[in-house]
C-alpha cells in the first residue's frame, strides 16, 4: 500500500497529549513538535509541490509564512510557483504577540496578491496576525496553505478573509478558552511551551 502524504505527515511530528498553553492563549490537549517535518529536506519539498499545485488557481504573486516553519514552507512554494517569497516575524508588544512583516519587504506586498503559508494551523494566531500585518501593508490575501490543521481555527480565519484553506492533512484535538478548560477544573498540570520572547 502507498503511503498517502496525509499519512506521511502525520508520522513524521512528534505528538504529546497533555494540557499545554497555545501561543493564543487557549488551552488544548495536544502539542506537536514541527521541526522532524523539516528534517527531509526532499520531502518537504514534495509537500510544497503539492500545495503549489493546488495554490496555483490562486493567481498570487507572492507567497508569505511566518517565521519560522511557515515561512520555510512558504519558501518552497514560491520556488515551485516562480514567486516572490516575504516573511513575517513573531515580535513582543508589551506581553502581546504580533507579526510583522520586516520594514524592508512590506513595499514588496502593497498591493500584491499573498499566498499566506503554514507549516500547521492550530487556534490560527499566527495566521491570523500574519494575515492583519498584510492587510495593513495594501496586501491581497488569495489563500492559505498549510501542512496540516488542527481542529477548525484555520477554516474559521480564511472564511473571516474570504481567501480559499489548503490542506494536506487534519488533525483532530480538544482547545479551550482558560475559563472554559476542562483540564485546568480536572487539575491536570499546564505545560508552556509557547516562547517568550
Amino acid at each position: 500500500m502507498t503511503e498517502t502524504i496525509e499519512q506521511a505527515l502525520l508520522q513524521a511530528v512528534s505528538a504529546e497529549r497533555g494540557h499545554f498553553r497555545y501561543e493564543s492563549g487557549h488551552h488544548g490537549d495536544l502539542w506537536l513538535d514541527l521541526d522532524p517535518l523539516f528534517l527531509d529536506a526532499a520531502r518537504m519539498r514534495g509537500w510544497a509541490a503539492a500545495l503549489a499545485g493546488r495554490a496555483a488557481p490562486l493567481g498570487a504573486e507572492i507567497v508569505c509564512g511566518p517565521l519560522t516553519g511557515g515561512a520555510f514552507l512558504a519558501q518552497l512554494i514560491a520556488a515551485e510557483l516562480g514567486l516572490g517569497f516575504v516573511h513575517a516575524e513573531r515580535r513582543m508588544d508589551g506581553g502581546t504577540v504580533q507579526y510583522c512583516i520586516p520594514a524592508p519587504l512590506a513595499a514588496a506586498v502593497a498591493g500584491r496578491r499573498v499566498l499566506v503559508a503554514d507549516d500547521a494551523i492550530n487556534a490560527g494566531s499566527a495566521l491570523g496576525l500574519t494575515l492583519a500585518a498584510l492587510k495593513r501593508h495594501g496586501a491581497v490575501p488569495t489563500g492559505v496553505a498549510c501542512l496540516m490543521t488542527l481542529g477548525e481555527a484555520a477554516g474559521r480565519i480564511a472564511a473571516e478573509h474570504g481567501v480559499a484553506l489548503l490542506a494536506l492533512a487534519v488533525l483532530q484535538r480538544g482547545m479551550w478558552r482558560l475559563e472554559d478548560c476542562p483540564l485546568c477544573a480536572a487539575g491536570v498540570p499546564l505545560v508552556d511551551r509557547v516562547p517568550k520572547g
